[in-house]
């Protein structure tokens, strides 16, 4: 490789990083809890737990949690509503509309509820990841 295109693949490599950094906390707190809830929803269990604070992790082992996960399969869908984060910018409140889809005796077809769930991510250093504090 000439030096050219050494410091040509340096700069773009430096412009990917400094572009990400145009992404708001809010963005990137929302991403990372409509993935985790994408991934209860879809029975992924494994991806999920990637997304629980490092304390949770610690003290529930990967096969407790996977057989204490209750939901899956009545959780049809869920959004991320809203994120507000501290001025801090370790700690933000994420509202998360969780609908749930249950067969009623007597109904042909399956009723929705939808309910509204707020939950706490916090990062817990400069290069952590969005984890979520189970309460």
């Amino acid at each position: 490789m000439s030096i050219k295109a050494g410091a040509y693949a340096l700069c773009l490599g430096a412009a990917v990083m400094l572009s990400g950094c145009e992404w708001s906390t809010e963005a990137r707190v929302a991403t990372a809890a409509q993935q985790r809830w994408d991934s209860l929803i879809s029975g992924d269990a494994q991806t999920a737990y990637h997304y629980y604070s490092d304390a949770f992790q610690q003290t529930t082992p990967y096969e407790h949690f996977k057989n204490k996960v209750h939901g899956t399969g009545l959780w049809s869908r869920a959004k991320v509503n809203e994120v507000k984060c501290e001025a801090s910018g370790e700690r933000c409140q994420v509202a998360v509309d969780v609908t749930v889809t249950m067969k009623m005796r007597g109904l042909s077809t399956p009723v929705d509820t939808t309910d509204r769930v707020s939950e706490t991510w916090v990062k817990q250093g400069w290069f952590s990841d969005w984890r979520y504090v189970k309460q």
